[in-house]
């Protein structure tokens, strides 16, 4: 759990459907890869080999949610009501929350006494987790779900809901327009851009970020002002998606290499 909390909200559980689709979840951890330094590749490598690399580890999480780890359900997303916005102060059902596994899943990972496959898990998990707080409807309301329950029309009639169209249905656009390699082209500039900066460590920081883009205007979340879902809409957030995959990989790689400093 979140230590040292002031106060305890209201999260309820959001049976949400995939969390990023698989696309963004494996470019998050393909390209944090990327950035690991030779000794935390050396401590990686081992615990992904039976997954053949990182990014399919990191859907691992999601294939298992609704079936032998249902109790992970709740691990997905932190919903906050209207009245709070502050993802530092909040505290998890007793059910668990995004924020407090991430926080068990480093600590089994640390821990040397541990299993080769709770270990193994744990980076899984952490890896799923990251994307997961860097996609805004992760740190949504509870009314609706973290979005599902937002429901939406495209143009042409169909039915969708606000959390699909930020898990996939941007990408999926996006990639119907200029194919599939578009987003990670402009992913890796935005890598290469934001390597220059310094990031917060923090997981409730990157909650905050999450949850300030999910209550800005443009979005149409906040008091259910969006209805219907145009190409002008997802092509106007797309910058959005790529950040956010930009900096969940920046910043997973940064957890990862933390645990193991470069040999002087």
């Amino acid at each position: 759990m979140i230590q040292n909390l002031s106060f305890a909200l209201l999260i309820t559980v959001s049976f949400n459907a995939n969390a990023w689709w698989d696309k963004a979840h494996r470019m998050v951890c393909d390209e944090a890869y990327k950035l690991l330094s030779v000794q935390a590749k050396k401590f990686v490598d081992p615990l992904i080999k039976e997954h053949g690399s990182y990014g399919t580890a990191c859907l691992w999480a999601d294939w298992v949610k609704n079936d032998d780890r249902k109790d992970t359900r709740s691990w997905h997303y932190i919903n906050l009501p209207d009245s709070e916005q502050n993802t530092y102060k909040t505290s998890c059902p007793e059910n668990g929350c995004l924020i407090a596994a991430f926080h068990e899943q480093i600590n089994i990972l640390k821990n040397p006494s541990e299993t080769f496959h709770l270990r193994a898990e744990a980076l899984w998990f952490i890896g799923h987790f990251v994307g997961d707080i860097h996609q805004p409807m992760h740190v949504g309301y509870p009314e609706d779900r973290g979005g599902n329950d937002h429901k939406l029309k495209f143009a042409d009639g169909s039915l969708t809901n606000m959390h699909s169209v930020w898990d996939g249905q941007i990408i999926e656009h996006m990639d119907s327009l200029f194919g599939e390699e578009y987003l990670l082209v402009n992913v890796s500039i935005k890598i290469n851009k934001f390597l220059k900066n310094s990031h917060s460590e923090e997981i409730e920081a990157w909650a905050q970020e999450s949850r300030d883009i999910a209550m800005l205007p443009s979005i149409g979340y906040r008091n259910n002002e969006l209805k219907v879902v145009t190409n002008e809409y997802m092509e106007s957030h797309f910058k959005v998606v790529q950040e956010r995959i930009a900096l969940g990989a920046i910043r997973l790689s940064q957890t990862l290499n933390n645990m193991h400093p470069r040999n002087n």
